[in-house]
């Protein structure tokens, strides 16, 4: 009956359907689902040997892109790639290819931290690349030959006299260092009083490294509070060294003063003990006359002038005032001699300055 029902046409035309139907449910699966988020970064690498379009570019050893370009950048090589979204580099990243085998093309390896994130027109320049076997070889043949005296022919083979030279001096050194070798080995397995010392040493120092650890966070709490007091001390310590510095320049002079003085001056000190006793004796009359300094200050300071601090004073000469009607008539008359010294004041008197007036004539006399 299955060979029947397999036979059928209606079957394989069914069988058809479906696997047509599978493979457009899957293409348009393919095609339709959204790409995955990437960033495109470059890196200026010294060489991109072994590194081909397509390589991946792995972040701590886990795949997160691919290779898509490689140009030349005048003696090195630009690498451009593409990384997932989720793994952004941040900081300074790093770069370099790995290979896990020496005949393996190799991967990009990039490496970030912490930090904000890396700008992707930004090539990364912190590149390396490992040497191939050709340039270790050359490196290797190159040291050799120079150790050998290189291009200059008086020296070579002074690495293989080296070495026969030092073959022959260590020649029937073999024993004792057997020896040495083994006493060594006999010290290890039988610790000593000084191996014994060393590991309580080293207990004793453990012992201390957990005690720091464990106060560690009040240390730092101390060092913290110890940062501004030094900053103290440090702004102190200036005035002191300004101080001393000053305390250089007098003690000088003040040996000087005294040498030369320090007789006379203490004369002098001892004969003004009785004056000051005196003055002690008659204290209430020198306060009154220290309350009138204020009153007397406040005198002078009346009769000079701000400006200048000359002593000045001011004098007003004595007026006069006649009644109506001969006020105008005297008026009249002082005017006539000497215009515009006798002024009406409107209220029935006439009043003029009677110093000016008799100066003036006698001044018009002479």
């Amino acid at each position: 009956m299955l060979r029947t029902l397999f036979a059928s046409r209606g079957f394989v035309s069914a069988l058809g359907v479906v696997l047509v139907g599978a493979l457009a449910v899957v293409a348009g699966f393919v095609m339709l689902r959204p790409t995955a988020a990437r960033i495109g970064y470059c890196a200026i690498l010294p060489d991109a040997i072994g590194l081909y379009v397509g390589n991946d570019v792995t972040l701590r050893g886990i795949k997160v892109g691919s290779v898509t370009g490689l140009s030349n950048e005048g003696p090195a090589v630009r690498v451009d790639f593409r990384i997932d979204a989720k793994h952004p580099l941040r900081g300074e990243p790093t770069a370099t290819t790995l290979s896990d085998t020496i005949v393996a093309d190799r991967r990009l390896a990039v490496n970030g931290n912490t930090g904000p994130d890396w700008k992707p027109g930004t090539c990364l320049t912190k590149t390396a690349t490992p040497k191939s076997i050709t340039q270790t070889l050359d490196a290797m043949s190159t040291l050799a030959d120079e150790l050998d005296g290189g291009a200059d022919s008086a020296r070579h083979g002074t690495l293989s006299a080296a070495v026969s030279e030092f073959d022959r001096a260590t020649v029937g050194t073999g024993p004792t260092l057997n020896s040495i070798v083994t006493q060594l080995a006999a010290a290890l397995r039988s610790p000593d009083s000084s191996i014994a010392h060393i590991g309580s040493l080293i207990d004793t120092i453990s012992a201390l490294s957990k005690s720091v650890a464990d106060g560690w966070g009040d240390l730092r709490q101390m060092l913290d509070g110890l940062s501004p007091i030094l900053q103290l001390v440090n702004n102190v310590w200036d005035q002191v060294v300004q101080i001393v510095h000053s305390v250089v320049v007098l003690l000088p002079w003040l040996n000087d003063v005294t040498s030369k003085y320090g007789e006379p001056i203490l004369g002098l000190l001892d004969r003004t003990v009785p004056f000051l006793d005196l003055a002690a004796a008659h204290v209430g009359s020198l306060q009154q006359i220290i309350d009138m300094i204020p009153v007397v200050a406040d005198g002078f300071r009346t009769v000079t002038d701000p400006a200048t601090g000359a002593i000045m004073m001011s004098y007003s000469a004595p007026r006069v005032a006649l009644d109506q009607p001969g006020a105008e008539q005297v008026c009249g008359a002082i005017n006539s001699l000497i215009p515009g010294h006798c002024a009406d004041a409107g209220t029935g008197l006439a009043s003029t300055d009677l110093t000016t007036l008799v100066l003036s004539l006698a001044g018009g006399a002479r």
